[in-house]
């Protein structure tokens, strides 16, 4: 009988490992990034955030980031993202204060920190937005290697969009589409595409902070 019991015992504490062991193979996110990334460093930069605070790369340092670069009043990709970003946040529940979502706008003249705050809370007021200088972020933008070009109403490139804002004079950001995902070590990983589903940066998400 009693060595009926041990192996009883046995067996109860083996079907209990092997739950478990299908348990962790199960949690593990079954994504995986479809643009990857040969993996580097992200470049350092300071700027100000949405609430007029200075903001550096090192203060989510430990969180991995999600990078996109655009501007307030694009018509477009940028509300597409940030929509997606949004519905992120949302849906990671408390892992949400363990990732950081960026945005670096491409229009210093017109996006203030108090425009973008404004912005943002159309979105999700978790999302750090930031702006500064035009030098301060072409220096930001020669980094990352994301340049943006500026036209008017009928796509004709210019040269003084400082002008055109000054003015009240619309004019456009034409900028990259991607978002730049990077690890809680700040090393990019891959990017997202403007055209990938929300339900697809959520997964992003969920697979990067489980690197």
């Amino acid at each position: 009988m009693r060595i009926r019991g041990i192996v009883l015992a046995a067996a109860v504490v083996a079907v209990v490992i092997m739950g478990v062991v299908i348990y962790q193979i199960l949690a593990v996110p079954r994504y995986r990034p479809s643009i990857e990334l040969q993996p580097q460093p992200m470049p350092d930069f300071q700027l100000i955030d949405k609430n007029g605070n200075l903001f550096r790369l090192g203060d989510v340092g430990g969180k991995p980031v999600f990078l996109f670069f655009g501007y307030s009043n694009c018509p477009d990709i940028c509300p597409l993202i940030l929509y997606k970003y949004a519905y992120a946040l949302r849906n990671l529940g408390s892992d949400a204060d363990r990732i950081a979502f960026i945005f670096i706008s491409q229009d210093p003249w017109r996006d203030t920190p108090e425009a973008l705050k404004k912005w943002i809370e159309r979105f999700d007021d978790r999302i750090i937005a930031l702006t500064g200088s035009p030098s301060e972020l072409e220096a930001v933008w020669r980094l990352y290697n994301v340049a943006p070009y500026f036209t008017d109403e009928k796509g004709n490139r210019i040269d003084n969009p400082e002008e055109y804002a000054k003015r009240g004079q619309p004019y456009f950001v034409t900028h990259v589409g991607f978002v730049f995902v990077a690890d809680r070590e700040h090393v990019m990983r891959f990017v997202l595409s403007a055209e990938m589903p929300q339900e697809e940066y959520l997964q992003a998400a969920r697979y990067i902070l489980s690197r």
